[in-house]
């Protein structure tokens, strides 16, 4: 009864242009369009780390049609679905890639966006500092490396994943979430300076379930 009603609610709550979609969810939908708004003047090249179903990088692609965007994932599925939905948009200024986030083959200093969102809800800290030593590796000195994750701070979502194998078939076994100062010491170690935070879904910051990051190499 309680997978039931939450698979509902996931879908009641989508955004009306994600419905029915694997990660069209209210959350998931948030951080996307926050950071479309971060990306609204973004030019040059652009990586997508983890294409998914492609929500993120279809409305990138469509919002900013100079952007040459390039996307990977190592799940050849997902790829093949978002390259039909690419082809039934008509946008050609898309790559994908099939690839692991902590190996890319691009040389460094090739973009000047890294964008990897929705991502680190299923990484442990050793995979985050793995995609973000990518991500700071492939960016452009003057590149824009944003990402986000969810705070541990939130009791809310601290307990939600902790008892998401309970109600949502689709979670992974483990969902993370971290206290910013975790990260903040990532990227002091990688040497990101972080350059902006956006804080989603709660009036006060410190407990926001959602913390957006744009960083760029010192």
């Amino acid at each position: 009864m309680i997978k039931k009603f939450y698979a509902w609610l996931y879908k009641a709550t989508a955004r009306a242009d994600e419905k029915g979609e694997y990660s069209g969810g209210r959350i998931q939908g948030a951080v996307r369009q926050a950071v479309l708004g971060l990306c609204i003047a973004s030019a040059g090249k652009a990586l997508e780390i983890g294409t998914g179903s492609g929500l993120f990088l279809l409305k990138l692609a469509s919002q900013n049609p100079d952007l040459k965007i390039w996307s990977v994932d190592t799940d050849e599925g997902f790829l093949d679905e978002v390259a039909k939905k690419i082809k039934r948009n008509g946008l050609n200024n898309i790559h994908l890639l099939r690839q692991d986030a902590r190996s890319l083959s691009f040389d460094r200093d090739t973009f000047d966006t890294v964008i990897c969102i929705n991502f680190f809800i299923d990484a442990n800290e050793d995979l985050i500092v793995g995609v973000l030593e990518e991500m700071k590796r492939v960016s452009k000195p003057s590149g824009r490396i944003i990402f986000e994750f969810r705070n541990s701070r939130n009791i809310f979502f601290r307990l939600k994943y902790k008892f998401a194998k309970y109600y949502d078939d689709t979670a992974p076994s483990v969902l993370y979430t971290y206290k910013p100062e975790q990260f903040d010491a990532i990227l002091k170690k990688l040497d990101l300076e972080i350059v902006n935070k956006k804080y989603i879904g709660f009036p006060i910051d410190r407990y926001a379930p959602i913390i957006i990051v744009e960083a760029r190499k010192r």
